[in-house]
Formats: C-alpha cells, sequence, structure tokens
C-alpha cells in the first residue's frame, strides 16, 4: 500500500500515531474533493490532473488510489520543486504500481500542461497561488483546488482607509486584512471566469497554520462576468489597490474582459 511506503501506516496496516493528523487532513482533502467531483461531468474516464508542489505526495497518492477506486483512469502529475522529493515519490509510484502518476522536478511557472481537468496548488506562497489559478482557468479545468500562503503582493499595496487605521495599525490584523482581500478578490476573479467559488476552511498541514481553501468547480454557464467585474474595480479603490497578480495573468490572456 502506498500508505506504508509514504510512513503514514505501519507493517500491519495501523495508523503509525504520529500521523493520525496527516491521515485526517488526506481523507477531509479526499471528501472536498468527492463533492466538488459530484458536480461535474462524471462521465469521463479519463481526467488529467496536476498538484503544483506536491511534497511528499500525501494527497497525490491518496487522490489517485480514490480515482481508481471509482473505476476512473487518473493521469496525474505532481508538480515538486525539490529533486529529492520529485525522486522519492517516483520510486513509490513505480513499487505501488500506479502507472499513471508521474513527478516532474518545476513549479507552477516551468510546468504547463497541454490537458487539465483538475489543478490542485495547496500552499503556494504569495503570487505562484495566481500562477496556478491562471493555469486552472487557461486550460479550462473543471475543478480548481488551492490553499493560498503568503499575501505579499496584496499587503504591499493596500492604502487603509482613514476609519480603519486606528484598528489596522497592529501587523497581525494588517496581515489578515491583505489576507481577506486578495482571497477574495481571487474568488470574484474565478466567480467571473465562470466558476462556482467557495472559500472555507480546511485542515492545516503539519508545516503551517494556513487553512484556507478556496474552490472553484466550473458552471456550465458562464454568465454575464460584467457586473461581478465592476465590485471588484470598487474593491480595489476603495483599498488602493494598483495590481492584482491573477487579474493581470487574465487579462493577458483575454480571459477577463480589458
Amino acid at each position: 500500500s502506498f500508505l506504508k511506503h509514504l510512513g503514514i501506516t505501519d507493517e500491519k496496516g495501523q495508523i503509525i500515531p504520529s500521523m493520525a493528523r496527516k491521515w485526517k487532513q488526506i481523507n477531509k482533502f479526499i471528501e472536498i474533493f468527492s463533492n466538488a467531483y459530484e458536480q461535474i461531468d462524471a462521465s469521463q474516464q479519463e481526467l488529467n490532473i496536476v498538484d503544483f508542489g506536491s511534497g511528499k505526495g500525501y494527497l497525490t497518492f491518496a487522490l489517485y488510489d480514490y480515482l481508481l477506486a471509482q473505476h476512473k483512469t487518473p493521469l496525474i502529475t505532481g508538480v515538486e520543486l525539490r529533486s529529492n522529493l520529485v525522486e522519492f515519490c517516483q520510486n513509490v509510484a513505480d513499487q505501488v504500481g500506479f502507472h499513471h502518476l508521474d513527478f516532474f522536478e518545476g513549479d507552477v511557472r516551468s510546468y504547463q500542461p497541454a490537458k487539465l481537468d483538475v489543478m490542485i496548488a495547496l500552499h503556494a506562497c504569495d503570487i505562484a497561488t495566481d500562477y496556478a489559478i491562471h493555469t486552472g482557468i487557461r486550460c479550462g479545468a473543471a475543478i480548481i483546488m488551492c490553499s493560498p500562503c503568503c499575501h505579499k503582493q496584496i499587503r504591499l499595496q493596500i492604502q487603509s482607509p482613514a476609519l480603519l487605521k486606528p484598528m489596522l495599525q497592529y501587523g497581525l490584523h494588517l496581515g489578515q486584512q491583505a489576507e481577506m482581500v486578495t482571497d477574495s478578490l481571487r474568488a470574484l476573479f474565478l466567480e467571473a471566469c465562470g466558476y462556482e467559488t467557495k472559500v472555507f476552511e480546511f485542515i492545516s498541514l503539519d508545516h503551517t497554520n494556513k487553512n484556507k481553501m478556496i474552490l472553484a468547480v466550473k458552471r456550465a454557464d458562464a454568465g454575464n462576468p460584467t457586473e461581478l467585474l465592476g465590485k471588484i474595480q470598487a474593491i480595489k479603490d476603495f483599498y488602493g489597490i494598483r495590481e492584482h497578480c491573477l487579474e493581470t495573468l487574465l487579462k493577458a490572456d483575454t480571459l477577463l474582459p480589458a
């Protein structure tokens, strides 16, 4: 079993106590994915999936295993910058016979998939999340799942309204505001590009307390984004935001009206 190879279970198939949180996170991730999967075209046999920042592959392997159990053919690529983890995960995939699970050394800017049905990016730092979402939208992914991390681009631009300055003199609150504004705009841009979008708490990874997830499922009807884009512009004007990376990327590919 891949769980033993990844150090989650012991020789008897029992969960190793120190990995109980990881096991819980894996199950929560699969639950979120399965709920989103029910909303898309389930008749599709092959699913092209890219997991940006796949790390040690816990969720990547679990997703592959889940889709096999649904009698689907998952074509999954884990994209990771650390070559030792790429090599480790590829060896495990080969050992457990996951023949359509491949790992690639690179990041969201260097790896551009030809086909993409599901885009996953958990804890891509700052604008790397925007590049991941843009890749998902550009490729017409049916499901986009990301857990943002760091919000430097917007934090450096935000001009806090005078009324809020006493509240935002504290660095913690300033960071929370930047996070909320950045991710709200991401969710709204996804809506404008024809996705049903939710923002909610996920179970945090071991190395971070960031536990927000943006989940977007492509709608059959893209709708008219004009009113939504007006609301986005009003938020940007209110906070003095000059540029949001995702907006820039989408406009460059004419995925948003100019």
